[in-house]
């Protein structure tokens, strides 16, 4: 079967057998007509008979789940069969439950082939002759016999009778609901007719002359045509968070793979740094092996958690979303005004959680602090790491560029994108934020428009942050390309404005201010350093425990994240080359271990330093590099990706197993 109310009926197969019992509806607080016919034909149950059976359909539900039996008294929560949410018992137990009139509604025509199965004329001479075809008009089931005669009496020759095979068309439940009548829960006998607009309720004729006497009431038809435009407005909040949620779940996705090869990958470079110290390190490496197994293990796990959270949180907005569409073009008047409140709570509710994931992860172990120790007194950790292996490079110029790129701003994703900033307008005309994927093929271009562009991070809400010259705004734009909003900025009218962030932390800077700005993510100034050592404050970098500052006038500063200067890398004023010294510096970033890199623009390095300022050694240098470097980043994998002023973006094997 394949209609939509068959497919309705597998997915929440839980959410009934928790709901029905086995032989009717007769518990729900809203009777529909076919009822009446159940009732006549198979009695009453008592009160008695029916909570027992509907208990011990509760208690099959939690066994088939695995989860333990809840109830009104423990508040334990579970999730629901139907909308994924957590869910308590009511005090009133499997009875204080809300009803889904429009569940209710298709499972009543659904169910009724498979319940009434013979003829209805018959079984009431006592003789249980099997079922061929179906009045619409008398919502009986009759055998080919009570067919022929139904077809000659002059009162039902003109009904539509169909066989029970059609039943399982869409358009004949369609009609079969459509016949349906809701009773009033409180005037059992009367057909719902209204709609009370001060209580929000449907409500029957009874129900105007004495419960919501004098209230302000209106048709169902009128009501429910209302209703289906402001719920599909309601309804609508949800999409940016599916999309959003779906891009989350893309991350996370990528992370279980990654942490697990980076978990092999680590492994690997343990055995060559091994060997590289030989027998100094040997007993430490086994030690170290086993803290990557499981440390890998550990955030595996949680990436794990993760995953299925924003599996299921992705899964309530899609079923919030679907019942509400689907209410909206199957439910009949009275099911929309009966159950709007219910999807307009689920919305609510879901549009109030925050959906996001962490942007990076890497692997805790702290080799540097445990190995140190073991080496000879001239032998520091520094000393012995790995010169970077190159990896790939490719040219990021597009055939819309003109001449070469000048590229100052780069930022990377968890998945391996790059998103780079070509700020050349005022030297050779282009101006755009480009995305490229982790092999350097191009995914999409867009032009900035007047005003040039010149650094780019990313927001804790997996969005992109883009700063632009003599603006005092900073634009937001999507993963796709698409701006989103621009923020007003605290620093106006800033030459070469770079930042950089971390959480809901933004550092801004500019070539013409002498100050740096620590501010929230709306862009409004927490802190401003000032200081006279300040020429041109250039390029930033921040994590947890520091910020970084580069000054074009050939130094680096090192603030802690409450903005006290704690060092600084170079001379301001004097440019240099070797250990200590620098010319022109732009890019800085942070590596995991809170070692700095610094990218020598004029001097073709790329410097790596403690936090405490002093030189370690030079990661890169121009026979790596060739050209200057402009922008640095560090990508999820621990490369070094560097931006050069012919238009290459090179990457390195940097991180090794430090």
């Amino acid at each position: 079967m394949h209609t939509f109310y068959q497919k309705c009926i597998s997915v929440i197969a839980s959410l009934v057998n928790l709901l029905f019992a086995s032989t009717g509806l007769s518990f729900l607080s809203c009777t529909y007509q076919n009822r009446r016919e159940r009732e006549r034909r198979y009695g009453r149950e008592t009160k008695e008979v029916f909570d027992n059976r509907r208990n011990n359909a509760i208690e099959q539900f939690f066994g088939t789940t695995g989860n333990p039996f809840p109830c009104s008294m423990c508040g334990n929560p579970f999730p629901c069969p139907m909308c994924k949410r957590q869910t308590k018992v009511p005090p009133g137990g499997g009875s204080g439950f809300p009803t889904n009139h429009l569940i209710v509604g298709m499972m009543d025509v659904v169910k009724s082939p498979i319940e009434d199965n013979h003829c209805t004329l018959c079984k009431e001479t006592g003789v249980n002759l099997p079922a061929t075809c179906h009045c619409i008009e008398c919502n009986d089931y009759l055998c080919n016999d009570c067919k022929v005669a139904h077809s000659k009496i002059r009162s039902s020759r003109n009904h539509k009778i169909i066989h029970l095979g059609e039943l399982s068309d869409e358009d004949i439940q369609q009609q079969l609901r459509s016949q349906q009548e809701i009773f009033c829960p409180i005037h059992k006998e009367k057909v719902i007719e209204y709609f009370c607009i001060q209580d929000q309720t449907a409500i029957c004729h009874a129900c105007t002359l004495m419960e919501h006497h004098g209230h302000k009431c209106e048709s169902l038809s009128k009501a429910a045509e209302k209703m289906k435009h402001f719920l599909q407005e309601h309804l609508s909040t949800l999409n940016p968070i599916i999309i959003r949620q779906e891009t989350n779940l893309e991350i996370l996705q990528y992370q279980e793979k990654n942490i697990k090869e980076n978990g092999v990958d680590t492994l690997d470079k343990v055995e060559k740094w091994g060997a590289e110290i030989q027998k100094k390190v040997n007993a430490e490496k086994d030690r170290i092996k086993s803290e990557i197994i499981t440390t890998t293990a550990a955030e595996s796990k949680q990436i794990l958690a993760a995953k299925d959270e924003a599996e299921r949180s992705l899964a309530t907005l899609k079923s919030t979303k679907d019942i509400g569409n689907r209410l909206i073009e199957y439910g009949n008047d009275a099911e929309v005004l009966l159950v709007h409140q219910q999807v307009m709570e689920s919305t609510k509710q879901l549009t109030a959680q925050k959906q996001s994931v962490k942007s990076t992860l890497h692997l805790g172990v702290d080799y540097e602090s445990t190995v140190n120790i073991r080496l000879t007194k001239n032998q520091t950790m520094d000393s012995l790491m790995v010169m970077p292996e190159y990896l790939m490079s490719f040219d990021a110029k597009t055939k819309m560029d003109k001449n070469h790129c000048f590229f100052t701003g780069i930022t990377c994703l968890p998945s391996g994108d790059m998103f780079i900033i070509d700020s050349s307008n005022f030297l050779h005309g282009n101006n755009n934020l480009k995305m490229f994927d982790s092999k350097g093929v191009l995914k999409w271009n867009l032009p900035m428009g007047d005003q040039v562009p010149y650094n780019v991070a990313v927001t804790a809400d997996n969005n992109l942050m883009v700063t632009k010259g003599d603006s005092s705004k900073v634009d937001i734009i999507d993963f796709r390309g698409k701006k989103v909003k621009s923020i007003a900025s605290c620093v106006s009218r800033c030459e070469s404005p770079s930042l950089a962030m971390k959480g809901d932390t933004v550092i801004l800077t500019g070539s013409n201010k002498a100050c740096v700005y620590i501010c929230n993510k709306n862009l409004q100034a927490r802190k401003i350093i000032c200081s006279q050592q300040f020429k041109s404050p250039h390029y930033a970098a921040l994590n947890h425990n520091y910020i970084i500052v580069s000054d074009y006038a050939h130094c680096v500063f090192i603030y802690s994240r409450s903005g006290d200067l704690l060092a600084t890398y170079g001379t301001p004023g004097t440019p240099g080359d070797g250990p200590g010294k620098l010319n022109r510096p732009y890019g800085v970033c942070i590596d995991k271990y809170d070692k700095i890199l610094i990218a020598d623009h004029q001097n073709k390095k790329v410097h790596l330093i403690s936090p405490r300022g002093e030189f370690v050694k030079f990661v890169l240098t121009k026979d790596e590099l060739e050209n200057c470097p402009l922008a640095l980043a560090i990508t999820p994998e621990g490369h070094l990706v560097v931006t050069m002023t012919n238009s290459l973006v090179k990457m390195f094997k940097y991180m090794a197993i430090f």
